[in-house]
């Protein structure tokens, strides 16, 4: 192997190390609950909020505020993050996530709104609608 693809190698594997780091890197302990959620959510780790949040009492208002937020965020997140071929992939979870955060509040007028116009814009293509989990997953939150 040549100086100049052991270099592009050693590049390409100190790239994806970064990568993963990134996800894989732990949260400070001495940090409240909250203060680990809103540093997730800063640093769009959603999916590692939301195992966190997992083993915690849903029942607890604190935690449901936290679940509201780690959901509502993650959801404008995959609405916002342009990636044109995997928008379906992306509106489908957006829906899904802002799902979730009416099942813990009803009232939440920005999941709502969201989900309204995620709606419109399919209903603007012929033929497209959202997966049927998500689909059905709306109709239980008050979507038809």
């Amino acid at each position: 192997m040549s100086y100049k693809n052991l270099l592009l190698l050693f590049t390409v594997l100190l790239l994806i190390s970064a990568c993963r780091s990134t996800e894989d890197e732990a949260i400070d302990p001495d940090l409240t609950l909250s203060e680990q959620i809103d540093l997730l959510i800063e640093e769009n780790r959603y999916t590692t909020a939301l195992e966190i949040l997992d083993d915690e009492d849903r029942e607890d208002p604190e935690i449901r505020i936290l679940l509201e937020k780690t959901h509502l965020n993650y959801g404008l997140h995959s609405m916002n993050t342009f990636d044109q071929t995997e928008m379906r992939t992306r509106m489908n979870n957006a829906l899904s996530q802002f799902t979730e955060v009416l099942k813990l509040n009803p009232n939440n007028t920005v999941a709502r709104e969201q989900i309204s116009q995620i709606l419109a814009i399919y209903d603007t293509i012929p033929g497209r609608e959202p997966e049927p989990d998500v689909l059905e997953g709306l109709r239980e939150v008050g979507f038809e």
